[in-house]
């Protein structure tokens, strides 16, 4: 298997690990990693021999989502043609559709801040289990856009909407434990004891027959409503958002804050 940029990838069968790698960004997701989760989970999506994926951060951070530096830089530079918003946009889309449809079976281990498209990632997991201190957010709003690439149904179909609602408007970081009672996470467990648990948990999945697994988690998904005619009015929603004249200012603002922290 091929080397990466922002990606660390191991395999040890069956169970193939994929690290977010951008740690002096906070393991933002910027186009490059877009990209690169793109190719991987196609690749390996028709091998057999991956049965289960687990994702996690490196460092102390799962992930900070979208690089909203990257994000406004686009901004300025394409204000003649909007047309990458959308690209952009669909492409996000198309990843967590591939990601929810895979055959193998994933876990999101949650080291840290999931925020946004990270935790969007996550959402698209069969399974999340987060280390008790780690913190969830979807900040989208208050950067003057709102949460995209398809993670708003997702988060519907797992909380109920009127939780999501209040999750994306509001913005709070939530705990853990929050994430838990509201079924947005599968397990708690202490920091020192995420590796452990993820391990006890995938060996569980490892020990059962694959196939009636795979056909299960078909199931299970077939059981719930799909949106797919939803994903492109999002990506021409989000368009108009980012083009409204509010966004990259509210980057700026962002970014700014960033700095003097």
């Amino acid at each position: 298997m091929k080397k990466y940029e922002t990606l660390i990838v191991e395999y040890v069968e069956p169970t193939l690990s994929i690290t977010f790698n951008r740690l002096d960004k906070a393991n933002a997701m910027n186009y490059q990693m877009d990209q690169e989760l793109n190719e991987l989970i196609s690749e390996v999506s028709s091998d057999k021999k991956y049965k289960f994926i687990i994702f996690t951060g490196a460092g102390k951070v799962f992930s900070a989502g979208a690089d909203i530096k990257e994000v406004g830089k686009s901004i300025e530079e394409n204000e003649e043609d909007s047309s990458w918003i959308r690209k952009d946009q669909i492409s996000r889309q198309e990843f967590l559709r591939k990601l929810d449809a895979l055959d193998q079976i994933t876990i999101a281990a949650i080291n840290g801040p999931a925020f946004g498209a990270g935790l969007a990632l996550a959402m698209s997991c069969d399974f999340r289990i987060i280390a008790d201190d780690a913190t969830l957010s979807l900040p989208e709003i208050d950067r003057g856009m709102f949460f995209s690439g398809g993670g708003t149904p997702r988060l519907v179909n797992l909380i109920g909407a009127s939780k999501a609602k209040e999750l994306i408007m509001l913005g709070d970081i939530i705990t853990a434990k929050e994430a838990k009672d509201i079924g947005l996470v599968t397990k708690v467990v202490a920091r020192e004891e995420l590796s452990t648990t993820v391990d006890e948990f995938l060996k569980k999945l490892i020990k059962k027959p694959f196939d009636p697994l795979r056909i299960t988690k078909k199931i299970v998904h077939a059981s719930v409503p799909r949106f797919e005619n939803l994903l492109y009015y999002e990506a021409e929603l989000q368009e108009q958002m980012l083009l409204g004249g509010g966004t990259l200012e509210k980057i700026k603002e962002f970014v700014g804050k960033t700095k003097e922290g």
